[in-house]
C-alpha cells in the first residue's frame, strides 16, 4: 500500500471516529424523543382547531425534509396557449420563470411540566399523556394560524395572506356578495389558471353566505374532503362544489373579516421534525419536564393562482 493511500485511510477512519464520538455525546446528553402517534381522536381534534392544515394534509401538501434550510421554486405567471393559422410563425414564448427561494425551518414548542406527586398520586388520569395530547393540538393550531397569516417575523413563516398579492378585492366594510365571490373565482380561474379547491373564512362570513345563497339552493350540500370530514360547499359558476372551511384561526384585519380562495396545489408545507415529544428535559424540581416540538416551514409557490377578499363586515340593519 502506498503511503498516500495509508494516509487517506487513516484520515478517513479518524473522521468516522470523530462522527461516532459526536453521535455518542449527543445521544448521551440529549433528551429522549418520540414522534407522537397520530390517532383518530387527535385527527378529529386537529380538524376542529386547525382545519386548513388538516385540509392541506388531505391534499398531500405536507412533506418531510432532511434539511433545516428548504428550497422552494416560486413560479410566475408564464406563457399561455393561442390559436394560429397553418402558415403562421410560432409566437414568441414568454417563458415561465422559476425563482429559487430558500427558507429556514421555524421551531414550534409547547412546554410541559407535571409534578411527580400529581402524576404518581393520580389513579384516574394520565396527566403526562393528557398534556402531551394538548401540546400536539396546540402545535397544530399554531401551525394552522401561521399558514393563514404568518408574517415571516417573530420566528414564524409567511402565510397565505402575506404571500397572495395578485388577486385581491376589498369589500370596504360591506357584507360579502355572491357577485364578489364569482368575480374573484373568474379572475383566478380564467385570468390566472388557478383551480380553487377550498374557501377559508370565518363563521360570521359563512353565516352571510348561507343567507345570500339560500334562494339558489347553494351552500347546502356537504362534501367529503377526505380524512372522514364533511363540510358545506359553494357552487361555482362551472357547477363545481368548493369546500368551505370555517377556521377560527383566521384573524380579523382592522375589525373586518376575510375570505381566502385557495388552490392547494400551490402550497407546500415541509417538516424537518413532525410534532415530537421530547422527554427527560433538565429540571431541578420533583416532576416530569418535557415538551412537544416541531420544525416546520411553508411557501406558496404560485400565489397568482389564489385570491383574497378582505374588508368584509356584517350587514347593517
Amino acid at each position: 500500500m502506498k503511503f498516500t493511500e495509508m494516509q487517506n485511510k487513516v484520515e478517513s477512519n479518524s473522521a468516522e471516529i470523530a462522527e461516532l464520538k459526536k453521535a455518542m455525546t449527543l445521544s448521551t446528553d440529549a433528551p429522549d424523543s418520540m414522534q407522537i402517534e397520530y390517532t383518530d381522536e387527535l385527527k378529529s381534534k386537529v380538524f376542529e382547531q386547525a382545519p386548513f392544515l388538516r385540509f392541506l394534509e388531505s391534499k398531500n401538501r405536507i412533506m418531510d425534509s432532511s434539511s433545516s434550510r428548504v428550497g422552494f421554486y416560486i413560479e410566475n405567471n408564464g406563457a399561455s396557449a393561442s390559436f394560429i393559422a397553418e402558415g403562421d410563425d410560432i409566437p414568441a414564448a414568454s417563458a415561465t420563470k422559476y425563482t429559487e427561494v430558500v427558507k429556514s425551518m421555524t421551531t414550534l414548542v409547547n412546554p410541559i411540566f407535571v409534578s411527580m406527586m400529581a402524576q404518581q398520586g393520580n389513579e384516574y388520569i394520565d396527566l403526562l399523556q393528557r398534556e402531551t395530547d394538548k401540546g400536539f393540538i396546540n402545535l397544530q393550531n399554531k401551525t394552522d394560524s401561521a399558514l393563514l397569516q404568518g408574517k415571516g417575523t417573530s420566528n414564524d413563516f409567511k402565510g397565505f395572506t402575506s404571500e397572495v398579492t395578485t388577486n385581491t378585492a376589498d369589500m370596504a366594510g360591506a357584507a360579502i356578495t355572491e357577485s364578489a365571490i364569482d368575480d374573484m373565482l373568474t379572475k383566478i380561474i380564467d385570468g390566472n389558471g388557478g383551480n380553487v379547491d377550498c374557501i377559508v373564512t370565518s363563521n360570521a362570513v359563512a353565516k352571510q353566505l348561507k343567507t345570500i345563497t339560500a334562494p339558489y339552493r347553494r351552500y347546502n350540500d356537504k362534501v367529503d374532503i377526505g380524512l372522514g370530514h364533511r363540510v358545506t360547499t359553494y357552487e361555482s359558476l362551472n357547477g363545481s362544489e368548493i369546500p368551505i372551511l370555517i377556521d377560527s384561526n383566521l384573524e380579523k384585519v382592522d375589525g373586518k373579516d376575510s375570505m381566502l380562495f385557495v388552490d392547494s396545489s400551490t402550497i407546500e408545507v415541509k417538516y424537518l421534525m413532525r410534532p415530537t415529544v421530547l422527554t427527560d428535559l433538565p429540571t431541578n424540581k420533583l416532576g416530569y419536564s418535557q415538551c412537544v416540538a416541531s420544525f416546520v416551514t411553508a411557501a406558496n409557490i404560485a400565489e397568482f393562482m389564489n385570491g383574497i377578499i378582505t374588508g368584509i363586515s356584517l350587514p347593517t340593519a
